[in-house]
């Protein structure tokens, strides 16, 4: 009889963290952060340029660029991951009442895309912290 593989398949849920002591403070780092986005997740054009939506990567609803920015919101409230340099790597909240994920892009600058998160199996753990994110209406466009 041959024998079950030891590794698992799947994702790994990442943990909401607290802030780092050596960091600078929530409001200093988010009022340094931009966001770019990332064409895989658009079907419309953007600023990170032409729409290069992959069937593999989340899509994005059009929000207006000005909206874009909300991303701090989830900074200033702490609901992120470890830190790469002077930013989260990862952070995290609700928009319309889906959860959404911003991820470093550039670790030197601070810029970031997002996207959603439509698989709660994917959503960073504890759970009560996830729950407890920002949460913001905008308007769809």
């Amino acid at each position: 009889m041959a024998r079950r593989p030891s590794f698992q398949h799947g994702i790994k849920r990442v943990k909401i963290r607290d802030w780092p002591t050596t960091a600078s403070t929530p409001d200093e780092v988010a009022a340094r952060v931009t966001y770019t986005g990332n064409p895989k997740h658009k079907t419309y054009p953007s600023p990170a340029g032409p729409p290069a939506w992959r069937s593999d990567a989340a899509k994005c609803d059009r929000y207006a660029t000005a909206d874009w920015p909300r991303l701090q919101d989830a900074i200033r409230a702490g609901c992120v991951s470890d830190f790469r340099g002077d930013f989260p790597f990862r952070a995290w909240l609700w928009i319309n009442d889906v959860l959404h994920e911003a991820r470093l892009t550039n670790e030197a600058t601070g810029d970031y895309h997002g996207f959603p998160i439509n698989d709660r199996g994917q959503y960073p753990e504890p759970l009560e912290r996830v729950e407890a994110a920002p949460r913001v209406r905008i308007p769809v466009a």
